[in-house]
């Protein structure tokens, strides 16, 4: 008996399944430039202008060149759209959409796991906390773990693994049923929407911990949680996937999985580089208004030089309550910008919210070699607290 040619079975897609694939391939293109330029802008950052590349920061590289990967092999799925005509689909060529979906699976798992190890590890350079610490590493060993399953689970589903694109049964292969793959899709995406939560959040808990103000934490916390995009991703991912094998389009089904799982790595990716481009996203929001670009200066409340290059003036008060204080010092001189150094410290003799000034001052003290009782001259030692009196302070 002749093989059949593939090539000469006219195979084109559904009206739906056309249009799916013309928005996958602009929000996967969309989404990839985007990309780029965060990866790239996280990597410039952490390199210049002190270089500072660390392990989450090679781990992201890997993590994005999987994503380009799997972003290439997943566009190739759908070649109708650049060009060509649909209605000349072939079964070749959708046996070869299949060959490129199949390919890029263990890639997303892998993408999908350095990503989420990234993250982690760019949390463990910042939390001193043991649980903290013991519960990243928790999750960076569930991660590594999923990433081996969906590998293994990817390359076992059929043997061997071309039965899953040999739509003309030519091979002798033994391949999962459509409930088997079901299945084993809705519970990887399951633990994959609870990990992308999980991450997402996670960074917004240190966030409590800055001393900034509450709009720009509010805005900062926004962009770090972008990762919550690819949990929602997932989760229309795993609609999909509950119905694979249900429906006469099977075409269409491929391509609405392939466009969530592209969309969930390329949000992941995105939202673990924003963190790293603090400084970026601060002047741009500066610009746009959304934060204060108002410095405040203690100069003129805790002290400043004017009569003689050498001397310092300053203010002081002083409380006996307990509470909080907040200590501050200044120094500045005619021929230097003002300098502020701010200490928060706890304290038990402010009151709260009190601001308390620490000044230095000179204690000298006068022997007399016959003190006389009641003298304000003699035997008692003399501060300088007065800014007109006072003389310049020793260095230190």
């Amino acid at each position: 008996m002749a093989a059949v040619d593939a090539n000469l079975i006219p195979s084109p897609p559904t009206a739906g399944a056309v249009h799916d694939a013309q928005s996958f391939a602009a929000v996967a293109i969309t989404l990839n430039i985007i990309a780029f330029f965060v990866f790239a802008g996280r990597i410039y950052t952490r390199c210049y202008p002190v270089f500072r590349l660390s392990i989450d920061d090679y781990v992201i590289a890997v993590a994005y060149i999987l994503v380009l990967v799997d972003s290439v092999l997943l566009l190739n799925t759908v070649p109708f759209v650049f060009g060509s005509d649909p209605s000349k689909v072939t079964l070749a060529d959708v046996q070869d959409s299949f060959r490129y979906a199949t390919i890029s699976e263990p890639i997303w798992a892998w993408a999908m796991c350095a990503i989420k190890v990234s993250v982690a590890l760019m949390l463990l350079r910042l939390e001193t906390g043991i649980n903290m610490r013991r519960f990243l590493w928790a999750n960076i060993a569930i991660q590594i773990t999923l990433g081996i399953y969906n590998m293994i689970m990817q390359l076992i589903q059929c043997v061997p693994l071309a039965g899953a694109w040999d739509l003309l049964g030519t091979l002798n292969a033994k391949c999962w049923s459509a409930d088997m793959i079901r299945t084993n899709l809705i519970c990887v995406s399951s633990i994959n929407i609870a990990s992308d939560f999980l991450f997402a959040l996670l960074p917004i808990n240190f966030l409590r911990k800055v001393q900034r103000p509450l709009r720009e934490r509010a805005i900062i916390g926004c962009l770090m949680a972008l990762g919550t995009f690819a949990g929602v991703a997932s989760i229309i991912k795993v609609n999909f996937g509950a119905n694979f094998g249900r429906t006469s389009d099977s075409t269409r089904e491929g391509i609405n999985i392939g466009m969530w799982s592209s969309v969930e790595e390329l949000c992941g990716i995105i939202a673990a580089c924003v963190p790293c481009l603090r400084s970026p996203f601060q002047r741009a929001l500066k610009y746009f208004g959304l934060v204060s670009t108002h410095k405040t200066t203690y100069a003129h409340t805790y002290g400043q030089m004017h009569d003689r290059p050498s001397k310092l003036r300053s203010t002081t008060r002083k409380s006996s309550a307990g509470g909080v204080a907040i200590q501050m010092k200044s120094m500045r001189s005619v021929n230097a910008d003002a300098q502020s150094e701010e200490n928060i410290l706890p304290s038990d003799q402010a009151k709260d919210g009190e601001i308390w000034c620490t000044t230095e001052v000179t204690m000298e003290e006068e022997e007399s070699k016959t003190p006389r009782m009641g003298s304000s001259r003699h035997g008692r030692g003399r501060a300088a607290w007065n800014d007109e009196e006072a003389g310049p302070l020793p260095a230190r």
